[in-house]
């Protein structure tokens, strides 16, 4: 597979972010469709109350890196465009796109196993898979501060983005899911 270094690289070392419980290989790459010029997508499951902080920690290391996939250079970046957390782990959107694309999703930094917890809660859809479940704790106040903050800067800078208002943009923001395909696309 193109990138499956860099792909696995790159896991490990955005795995150890505050709030990141697991990372799977996502979109064509995951599909073996992809070739030179794609990103690498990135499907993220941050704890439940961090979904934010998780996602503000890997935009800045991606970001200070130049690794972050933007549509002007994302041959080979990371493009991390889906984070849930390990409590709703079951997809909101549930359709022949979204089948596809998370039916692929490999596990590339698992160290809970919540691959299999993944697949379990999306079996209605996703098939082949067993349950097993991770330990769940509630953030202390200050991270729960941290996160809201966080969330009110990312939140601000998403919808002044233009990108954001796109008729038919898949774009999810929640304290549970965060999803980022700003460009309709057709279907798979």
């Amino acid at each position: 597979m193109i990138y499956e270094g860099k792909a696995k690289l790159w896991a490990s070392i955005l795995g150890r972010m505050p709030g990141v419980l697991a990372i799977f290989l996502s979109g064509s790459l995951a599909q073996h469709k992809g070739n030179k010029t794609s990103d690498i997508d990135f499907f993220i499951i941050a704890r439940e109350g961090q979904i934010w902080t998780a996602r503000f920690f890997i935009f800045v290391i991606l970001k200070i890196t130049r690794q972050l996939a933007k549509p002007h250079r994302h041959a080979g970046k990371i493009c991390p465009n889906h984070l849930i957390t390990h409590q709703h782990l079951e997809i909101q959107e549930k359709n022949d796109y979204s089948e596809k694309l998370f039916a692929a999703n490999k596990p590339l930094y698992d160290p809970y196993n919540l691959f299999q917890d993944f697949q379990n809660a999306n079996a209605s859809w996703i098939k082949k898979f067993k349950k097993q479940k991770i330990k769940s704790s509630r953030p202390p106040k200050a991270k729960k501060f941290l996160e809201k903050y966080l969330e009110k800067i990312q939140t601000s800078r998403i919808k002044s983005n233009p990108e954001y208002l796109t008729p038919g943009a898949k774009i999810i923001l929640s304290d549970t899911e965060l999803r980022f395909h700003p460009k309709p696309k057709c279907s798979l």
